[in-house]
């Protein structure tokens, strides 16, 4: 931890506020920038991350998590799909519903950021931490991650 930043309780409790905010708008930045890499749309790009990061959905789950209107994920998908990005699939449960899910997982470029260098960005970042402290990072990041979706599906 950076011990000029240390503080009071509720400083510290600011200072993630902030850097959290701050860290979402990198995020975003940095996934405007590898869409652009697919020659996608941010919103094709988030919409083939989502898949690929939760797994097979159907359109509507998609709908639902990018808030969008399911007319507007019908070409959506049909874009990610001409690109070869996404297969669409029968519904294992349901044969009146389909899956979408990633083609096949990625070759090394822009859709893993590996030409961005992220990896290896990340990696040596993460190289001042201790192992007990990169799980509390661990912890902290699906905690906030299951906070935030809560909070996302309530509003």
């Amino acid at each position: 931890m950076d011990t000029s930043r240390a503080g009071s309780r509720e400083r510290l409790y600011l200072d993630i506020q902030t850097d959290g905010q701050r860290l979402a708008t990198g995020l975003v930045r940095l996934l405007h920038t590898m869409s652009l890499g697919l020659d996608l749309n941010p919103t094709d790009f988030q919409a083939y991350a989502l898949v690929r990061i939760q797994g097979p959905m159907t359109p509507g789950e998609i709908a639902q998590w990018l808030r969008l209107a399911t007319g507007s994920v019908t070409v959506l998908i049909d874009r990610l799909e001409s690109r070869g990005l996404v297969v669409r699939d029968r519904h294992p449960d349901d044969r009146r519903k389909v899956i979408v899910r990633p083609a096949a997982i990625p070759e090394p470029g822009p859709a893993t950021g590996d030409q961005l260098g992220i990896a290896q960005a990340m990696t040596a970042m993460h190289e001042r931490y201790t192992e007990t402290e990169l799980k509390v990072i661990a912890d902290w990041l699906h905690r906030a991650t299951n906070t935030l979706n809560d909070l996302a599906t309530r509003l």
